[in-house]
């Protein structure tokens, strides 16, 4: 037995010591019924626990220095560790291996990042077209390049500048800026009501107008008596202008 394991020899000992009052208070119980006096069965309470404390003590010397050591002798050895530790070495990686690993793993991150920024900026580069087709002829040229600036702000999830100013097409209404921005978010893929925030501070006047009202107005099924229609698919739209 392992003397280290001192909550396992405990509870062993709490065991044998529960069995041995048991066994000394039925020795006891038995002189008492026979006829002896107190103090007789009290003395034979404690020779009866006593002998049980000495056998436990007994078994538990032979098990420790005899039986156990016998029976570890006679089981068959193996070699687990050797083994072990000589598949680690042939498996391990060299350093010359790991750091191969390491930069093609830094190749892959850099050529997905590459193509991840290059179909981005294809995809602004296409809606910029779709804006400059549909709104070029109703804003000045400063307004034209700013609102470049605003759409590469909202398609890549940044802030705008802190010091915008509102632009103001001509001829155009509220409708068309709200078709507008609903053809930009859903281009884009992002959230149709989030686009609310950015027609307001992009273009005159919106910021008068509750969200809510902007919001529901976004998208209009009489879309096309409107100089800004909305589109389903802006790149099949595109396709058909060039053709």
């Amino acid at each position: 037995m392992d003397y280290r394991k001192i909550n396992s020899h405990i509870i062993l000992l709490s065991i044998v010591i529960l069995v041995g009052v048991i066994i000394s208070m039925i020795g006891r119980r038995v002189m008492l019924e026979k006829g002896f006096d107190t103090g007789t069965a009290n003395l034979t309470f404690l020779i009866i626990f006593g002998i049980c404390v000495v056998l436990y003590l007994i078994i538990l010397a032979t098990l420790a220095h005899s039986i156990v050591p016998w029976v570890m002798k006679k089981l068959p050895r193996k070699n687990k560790s050797t083994t072990i530790v000589i598949e680690d070495i042939d498996n391990a990686p060299s350093e010359k291996e790991e750091i191969s690993k390491l930069q093609s793993i830094k190749e892959i991150r850099q050529n997905a990042d590459k193509l991840y920024t290059e179909k981005q900026t294809a995809k602004i580069n296409l809606f910029l077209e779709y804006f400059h087709l549909t709104m070029a002829q109703y804003v000045t040229d400063d307004e034209l390049l700013r609102l470049d600036e605003y759409i590469r702000c909202y398609a890549r999830e940044e802030s705008l500048p802190m010091d915008i100013t509102p632009i103001k097409p001509a001829k155009l209404k509220n409708p068309d800026m709200f078709h507008f921005g609903w053809n930009m978010a859903h281009y884009f893929g992002y959230d149709k009501q989030d686009v609310v925030a950015w027609l307001q501070a992009v273009f005159f006047g919106l910021n008068k107008l509750s969200f809510s009202t902007i919001k529901g107005k976004l998208y209009d099924y009489q879309t096309q008596k409107y100089n800004i229609p909305n589109i389903d698919d802006i790149p099949k739209y595109m396709s058909g202008k060039k053709s």
